[in-house]
């Protein structure tokens, strides 16, 4: 199967059922189900792909763990919108959530499996993976949010919508492309290397590139330049925040100019929040448009 086959013929797993005539629906999430009725207009969101997700739903969230940080949202939704910030997506504040009165709370399996009671005691919660995510997790997820929004349907549009896009842009990379990808996170000390599993990876994986590296585990943490020689990627992306990194003292090592990537001119800086912390349909855009323009010279 091609890699555009694929993704068009890519599935959803959760799926919900309509359990009264009412308009009550039982929504399928990772900690269980959760029973939502009517159209929840008041929404928090706990991580940065649902509050992508809601804005392509046409739903602007009351309350957002953004971190603290409100410029992430604007650019992760390239528009400004109004919400109260509910603290960081590591720990929200629940006094300030519960303040929004929601009808709906979206969370993170990995961050917020332990305060899911108290999440539930203040409104209808469904639990999805966006944390560590794949790509075809955070594709299922839209769908399972529109269906908690009372509009399924209008969820499977927008994925059908970005299968399309993501389907013209993969044409356009070159057929036969057999080098492996690499997208490693630089910090003042380390690296921590993206996988197969990773949502990057994923979406990598999905458009028919190949991944450096091929694990189960998303994330490889506090790899050294003896690990990066090891894994020696054709095409290494780096994604940094400002300021200086590892790279910087890397590029002055003999050894670093042994890796394929480096020495085909092949390594990238790119920005740490849209490859690594953000996840969502319009972010895997952004990386394939990305990467046709760094690595092919595309549009």
């Amino acid at each position: 199967m091609t890699a555009i086959a694929a993704l068009l013929a890519a599935p959803v797993v959760f799926r919900s059922q309509i359990a009264t005539a009412s308009g009550t629906r039982t929504i399928a999430h990772t900690l269980g189900t959760t029973q939502i009725s009517g159209a929840p207009s008041r929404v928090v969101a706990l991580e940065y792909s649902f509050v992508q997700a809601l804005d392509a739903l046409g739903v602007v969230p009351v309350g957002v763990a953004d971190d603290k940080q409100p410029q992430r949202v604007d650019q992760l939704l390239g528009r400004h919108i109004d919400y109260k910030s509910v603290g960081t997506r590591l720990e929200p504040n629940l006094e300030l959530v519960s303040a929004l009165a929601p009808d709906l709370i979206i969370a993170d399996e990995i961050r917020h499996s332990a305060i899911y009671p108290q999440l539930q005691a203040i409104a209808p919660t469904i639990v999805l993976n966006s944390w560590e995510g794949s790509y075809q997790t955070i594709k299922d997820s839209v769908v399972v949010i529109a269906d908690a929004l009372g509009e399924r349907s209008q969820g499977e549009k927008v994925v059908a919508n970005h299968q399309a896009t993501i389907a013209a842009l993969v044409a356009k990379i070159p057929t036969g492309e057999k080098r492996r990808f690499l997208l490693a996170v630089a910090t003042p000390d380390s690296m921590s290397l993206h996988t197969s599993s990773s949502f990057t990876g994923s979406v990598f994986k999905a458009i028919g590139l190949t991944p450096a590296i091929d694990s189960s585990d998303a994330v490889e943490s506090g790899a050294g330049l003896e690990r990066l020689i090891a894994v020696d990627p054709d095409i290494l992306l780096v994604a940094t925040d400002s300021g200086r990194t590892v790279l910087d003292q890397w590029k002055t090592n003999g050894a670093f100019g042994n890796i394929s990537a480096v020495r085909s001119g092949m390594v990238f800086e790119v920005d740490r929040n849209q490859f690594a912390r953000f996840r969502g349909l319009k972010t895997a855009e952004m990386i394939v448009r990305e990467v046709l323009v760094k690595v092919y010279g595309a549009g």
